[in-house]
């Protein structure tokens, strides 16, 4: 089942009376789910998830740990992402009954059977195939979706299908995080891959246990070479609840003809920022930028004290003052110069 609603207001205790009125309305959602119909119970869930943000959505779907999952998630904005993951950390920890997520969950055999009626045809979702070409400059897959009934449907239409099959397949987040252009195509040329396939190949791309994996770039700015290097991928997705952009310029005066640091002030960098990282505690470290004696680095956290956890941590920076900027960020806005 899913549901959405797009009214008013967004007061501040509004995560706290979503999961105050769970406990006592949970059995009936459990009784709903079971087939027993509760109208009231849909319009009393859907006012308390507009009353967090009216651009949010929700959703009962079958668990894989527990019996039923809960959803909130964003409807495929990025800057809500947060605040999702907020409304899942306040609520209480799954059990065998029920399990709560701030994202649609994949499941490979998510199409297994399943009909979707749209624009007055009935398609057996089985019959989709997929084409993936891995982008190893932008670490990512672009994929094309076909149907055999998407010659007869609009441009809108295989759209939906195209971009909802993917989010049962594969999760919210992944498609977020790892997947680039997504085409519904009228063509089977190329589409092979049926949705087991295509959820096993998204996820032999993806970096082994979390392990970060980072991009090296180069350019000028403002007329002055500048190197970076950051993290991939940077979307909010990837470390949800962190939008608070925290900017650390720390100066440096021993540098080369380029204006980088030489490799005593490198390694002196190095030895700093590794030292802010180990005590830098719920932040991550996603990007860095070196120019002009200036060497950023970029990190993101999830609580507005992060910053203050900081300031104790540079002052022993003995070349130059060091400066920290704090951006409420959700959309990592901050960082999209770094994002292919």
């Amino acid at each position: 089942m899913i549901f959405k609603r797009r009214p008013k207001a967004v007061p501040a205790d509004a995560i706290t009376a979503f999961w105050t009125w769970w406990a006592s309305a949970r059995p009936r959602a459990e009784k709903m789910i079971d087939g027993g119909p509760d109208e009231t119970l849909i319009e009393e869930i859907a006012a308390l998830v507009t009353a967090i943000h009216p651009d949010l959505h929700w959703e009962f779907a079958a668990g894989t740990t527990s019996r039923h999952l809960l959803i909130v998630s964003t409807g495929g904005s990025p800057e809500l992402r947060s605040l999702a993951e907020r409304w899942r950390r306040a609520g209480p920890p799954p059990d065998e009954t029920f399990g709560y997520a701030a994202a649609r969950q994949g499941r490979p055999d998510a199409l297994d059977g399943a009909r979707l009626a749209i624009g007055g045809h009935h398609l057996d979702l089985g019959e989709l195939r997929f084409h993936a070409e891995h982008d190893e400059e932008r670490d990512c897959v672009d994929v094309e979706v076909w149907h055999p009934a998407f010659p007869g449907l609009p441009e809108e239409a295989r759209g939906q299908i195209a971009y909802l099959s993917l989010d049962w397949l594969l999760g919210e987040d992944t498609v977020e995080i790892w997947v680039g252009a997504i085409d519904a195509v009228t063509t089977t040329t190329g589409a092979g891959l049926t949705g087991p396939e295509l959820a096993g190949l998204v996820a032999a791309m993806q970096p082994a246990d979390g392990a970060p994996r980072w991009r090296n770039m180069s350019g000028i700015r403002a007329g002055k070479p500048i190197i970076a290097m950051a993290q991939t991928r940077l979307r909010p997705a990837r470390w949800p609840g962190h939008d608070l952009h925290i900017r650390m310029d720390v100066p440096y005066s021993a540098r080369d003809e380029n204006g980088f640091p030489d490799k005593a002030a490198l390694a002196e960098l190095h030895g700093f920022e590794d030292h802010v990282a180990e005590h830098a505690d719920g932040m991550v470290v996603v990007a860095h930028e070196t120019s002009d004696g200036v060497r950023t680095t970029h990190l993101y956290a999830d609580s507005p004290v992060a910053a203050e956890v900081l300031k104790p941590l540079i002052g022993g920076w003995q070349d130059g003052r060091v400066r920290i900027t704090v951006t409420p960020d959700p959309r990592w806005e901050q960082v999209e110069h770094l994002a292919p």
